[in-house]
């Protein structure tokens, strides 16, 4: 397939597909993984390793959020091989990975060749992140406000759950990581059926392995879990309905920046994602402000068109259709699991499921309070309609 018949796919599926047999002309396919892993050590100037996120292979009730985690430095070429190993007694009950880190983290010998001009997006060579794992790392269940996926498997496997914008599954802003919705439900180590009951017609399924693309459409949401050793990267692409989203985003961000002034260290590690806990604090209100009316400005039809932005869902459906069978062999839709097949993922991951490690501050009274506060106080509806007054006033 060519880059332009690529593009108009990533744009325009309404539900995930996989791509194979893309040619993507990177380095880091023709290198193994640890030729790559010991580059990228030789990078490391104090000689210290990579600082880590880690957690337990087993968890409780909740998902395994990131304030739950704890941390761990070792070099990439000791991580590989440690957790690789068969009696390494660490990575018997432990995970661990360096994940969504951004490319220019990255030493020029390790991102060579890495663009998106072989999927239709040449302008794509710096807005992109890695992600390296070892078994048992896994992304809690979300969806991304804005922008659609493209995600590239180079090494290892990767299992992704999918389910479509629409699911029955129960949003909430607590953690809150901006352009990030979370779900409470835990499909890492559920506690029962009934934890997950609701969503069992709606779960798309596919284990990602080397080579493969996986295109994932706006707002679907997915919990992501490492099968193996892995590293893959990906982007974002900027959609022209994405100003919408970003001023909801931004609405989010103002209402969570003010109700966690004053509140203790404690409950802010609770209320938000570790990696907003120094931006909430420092970022100033009035640069917020000065985002919104950036973004307000963008829904002018005239600034539209000066921005790096996509349209989406521009083909006919017959046209979409035609693109997809006409490339069948190339392009594979991610299969929708059956009832059964859904049980059976969840009852082998509730063996992990540990009640000696249920209490957390999920639990706490205050904690709950304010969890429900800021979802209310940040339910969609709502900031819809602080979205139109300001666009009543504005006009």
């Amino acid at each position: 397939m060519d880059p332009s018949t690529i593009k108009d796919v990533v744009l325009n599926v309404r539900e995930p597909v996989v791509l194979k047999d893309v040619e993507i002309p990177w380095f880091c396919f023709d290198q193994t993984l640890p030729e790559w892993l010991n580059l990228l050590d030789q990078s490391n100037d104090d000689g210290n390793g990579f600082l880590l996120d880690c957690g337990s292979r087993r968890s409780g009730r909740s998902p395994q959020w990131e304030r739950l985690r704890g941390q761990v430095r070792k070099s990439m070429t000791d991580f590989y091989k440690e957790s690789t190993a068969d009696n390494d007694e660490y990575f018997r009950e432990n995970w661990a990975s360096y994940s969504y880190r951004y490319i220019n983290e990255l030493p020029e010998e390790c991102r060579k060749g890495i663009t998106f001009d072989c999927f239709g997006f040449p302008d794509i060579a710096e807005d992109i992140s890695f992600w390296i794992g070892s078994r048992g790392a896994h992304t809690p269940c979300h969806y991304d406000t804005y922008g659609c996926n493209i995600v590239v498997q180079v090494h290892g496997r990767k299992r992704w759950l999918l389910f479509p914008p629409e699911a029955k599954l129960k949003p909430t802003r607590v953690p809150y990581e901006e352009s990030s919705v979370y779900s409470e439900e835990n499909f890492y180590s559920p506690e029962a059926y009934s934890k997950v009951i609701g969503v069992e017609n709606e779960a798309f399924h596919v284990d990602l392995e080397p080579g493969m693309a996986l295109i994932v459409p706006p707002k679907w949401w997915h919990y992501v879990e490492t099968l193996e050793f892995s590293l893959n990267f990906n982007t974002w692409i900027q959609l022209e309905s994405d100003p919408e989203e970003q001023i909801s985003e931004c609405l989010t961000r103002l209402i969570i920046q003010d109700y966690s002034k004053g509140l203790n260290l404690h409950n802010l590690n609770h209320l938000l994602n570790p990696n907003e806990m120094s931006s909430i604090a420092s970022t100033p209100p009035d640069e917020l402000q000065s985002t919104l009316g950036y973004l307000l400005n963008q829904r002018l039809p005239e600034k539209r068109s000066r921005t790096n932005r996509h349209p989406s869902n521009y083909l006919p459906m017959s046209e979409l259709q035609r693109l997809l069978s006409t490339h069948k062999d190339h392009i594979i839709p991610v299969q929708k699991l059956q009832n059964h097949e859904f049980f059976q993922l969840m009852k082998l991951n509730s063996q992990r499921y540990d009640p000696s490690r249920n209490r957390s501050s999920d639990d706490e009274e205050d904690n709950r309070r304010a969890t429900n506060a800021i979802n209310r106080t940040c339910n969609p509806q709502l900031i819809d309609l602080l979205k139109s007054s300001l666009g009543e006033s504005s006009s």
